[in-house]
């Protein structure tokens, strides 16, 4: 039987998700957390048994970055379980950044359970698997960043983050004028409005 770890910090969407999957009856839920300092805890109990088949993943564990839990899987398996993302993000900054954590895929929660399995099934298999739409978007937003500075790539991903221009400004060191005006030439290059037009990108 497939096996499976759940870290999410909605309680009820854990629950959904273990009991819809053990009802496959190809699915074997080995356990669940729900803050980043909980999986590590529960990685420390599972790591004497067998490597699990699939981690399930979410990015926003109680404010805490669920990403950094990837590179601290090899911490407790030789060999890291594949950990596939379920978020309610479908930007091209958190999709981007669990590309760079080896997320072994990505599926939003606007998808269904089925569509979920069937990503799971291909993680299993030792593949990498995206939602279909998140593809398109990650490769559109590359052509369009192709036409980006690095630092205007620095900002353009603060604000898919959600940053304001205060924070981007307080994280890269420069004043908010400075950030104002590189957004107006992010604004041009990328043909958006504004703000809102880029944080969906």
């Amino acid at each position: 039987m497939n096996t499976l770890v759940l870290i999410d910090d909605h309680t009820m969407m854990r629950r959904g998700l273990a009991g819809y999957f053990t009802q496959t009856g190809r699915w074997q839920v080995l356990g669940e957390a729900g803050s980043q300092e909980d999986a590590l805890t529960l990685f420390e109990t599972l790591s004497a048994g067998p490597l699990p088949g699939v981690i399930l993943l979410d990015i926003d564990l109680h404010g805490s970055w669920g990403l950094d839990l990837i590179p601290r899987l090899r911490q407790y398996y030789e060999q890291k379980p594949p950990a596939l993302i379920y978020s309610v993000y479908e930007d091209y900054a958190h999709v981007k950044a669990a590309i760079r954590a080896e997320a072994a895929g990505y599926m939003c929660k606007s998808q269904g359970e089925a569509e979920l399995e069937m990503a799971m099934d291909a993680v299993l298999q030792g593949r990498i698997f995206f939602a279909p739409h998140l593809i398109v978007k990650m490769d559109a937003v590359s052509d369009i960043l192709l036409c980006l500075t690095k630092r205007e790539r620095q900002i353009f991903d603060l604000v898919q983050r959600s940053y304001s221009n205060r924070q981007i400004a307080e994280e890269l060191a420069v004043s908010v004028r400075t950030i104002e005006n590189s957004l107006s030439i992010i604004y041009d290059k990328t043909g958006v409005p504004g703000r809102k037009e880029l944080e969906k990108l």
